[in-house]
């Protein structure tokens, strides 16, 4: 059954074309739709934020955090120390829920086994009682306690034992006991010979200097940059794998596997795990403001996020006090780029059973995670 905000979120078509036994091309269809930035054009800058938030439900912690962003900068009001570390900390409260859910609930359905709803409920539980504080926070400190629930409710929905993954090895045991759902999809990853499944040469989105992505999408007049993004003519990639690339577990399966769906799955699972810390750091205090950065001036404003799935980028330009032009760079469309990660990866390689491809392609598409639903054909 579709559900009734599916048909303004669009979805997204995978279309494997086979010929003489290998994989011809590969056709990423979306239809997602750029244009609907617009329901936002003529409104007050002020009233933007909050409807963004509704309008936008993928992501929308991060989402309204890049829309204000944008837009303090044309008022030229940056918010307090403790109201954008607030911000920080629902994004990855955010990250944390979506990744959960990817794990728990997703990876478990791509088996045919049934989700981990208990698991999930746990993890999310936690997260709220975290949120809950944070509009006292900082004046009235968050209790430590409520990350050590988050920390055991994510030790208890991956059977991790209060240990963490070292290496490969300890990896590879804690797949191979299979406990949960998760460790069974690594399993299955390891039985069908898919680590490198999907590997192939790409670059990340660049820290691009905020100038430069203003001129982008100021120049964007057909909405084609925004809805297949290149930089320097090249498609990008962004999102958990890249923003994990230089944890030592993922760096040494990236050796081993380069980008394939083992070291994309392995990076996903490793965020999650160290999310709690990285949540710590953030009530702490330790965060530097590399996660949203902006620019501001003549009326434009930018704000950029890292999301659960990637890179996110708001752009705003107002004439008076209302909104002339409004722009969303959003993860998906890098990573669904139609000569991006899927059609790179999947391009020559050898073909076997038409039924065994759709899966096994499914598998890389929820690796990628798009924010929408999607479907998988091979013809």
């Amino acid at each position: 059954m579709k559900r009734p905000w599916e048909d303004l979120e669009g979805g997204i078509t995978v279309t494997v074309h086979l010929e003489r036994g290998h994989v011809a091309d590969v056709t990423v269809a979306s239809t997602r739709r750029p244009e609907l930035c617009r329901a936002l054009e003529g409104m007050p800058v002020k009233a933007v934020p909050s409807m963004v938030a509704l309008l936008f439900r993928a992501c929308s912690a991060a989402q309204e955090c890049a829309a204000r962003t944008a837009c303090e900068q044309i008022a030229g009001l940056p918010p307090t120390a403790g109201e954008r570390s607030r911000r920080q900390i629902r994004v990855v409260l955010e990250t944390a829920r979506e990744h959960a859910w990817a794990v728990c609930i997703e990876w478990p359905r791509r088996l045919g086994m049934a989700p981990e709803v208990e698991a999930f409920a746990g993890i999310r539980s936690a997260l709220r009682a975290i949120d809950q504080g944070l509009p006292d926070w900082p004046d009235k400190p968050l209790a430590k306690e409520k990350l050590r629930v988050l920390a055991q409710s994510i030790d208890r929905a991956l059977a991790l034992a209060g240990g963490a993954w070292e290496g490969p090895g300890a990896l590879h045991s804690w797949v191979m006991a299979g406990i949960r759902p998760a460790a069974r999809f690594l399993q299955q990853v390891g039985d069908e010979d898919l680590a490198e499944f999907g590997r192939c040469s790409l670059r990340p989105v660049p820290d691009m200097m905020a100038w430069d992505l203003d001129g982008a999408l100021a120049a964007d007049v057909d909405n084609r940059f925004v809805s297949r993004p290149e930089w320097e003519g090249d498609a990008c990639e962004t999102g958990p794998l890249v923003r994990m690339s230089g944890h030592p577990l993922v760096a040494e399966l990236w050796q081993r596997h380069g980008n394939g769906l083992l070291t994309r799955l392995a990076a996903r699972l490793v965020e999650l795990v160290g999310l709690p810390a990285r949540l710590g750091q953030l009530l702490d205090g330790l965060s530097s403001n590399t996660g949203v950065l902006g620019i501001g001036g003549s009326g434009v404003g930018l704000g950029q996020v890292e999301a659960a799935r990637g890179r996110l980028a708001h752009r705003v330009k107002v004439e008076g006090d209302r909104v002339s032009r409004y722009q969303i760079l959003a993860p998906t469309e890098w990573n669904f780029h139609p000569r991006g990660p899927l059609w790179r990866g999947l391009v020559g390689r050898p073909a076997g059973n038409a039924d065994i491809l759709q899966r096994q392609v499914g598998f890389l598409v929820v690796a990628l995670d798009p924010c929408v639903a999607f479907t998988v054909q091979v013809t």
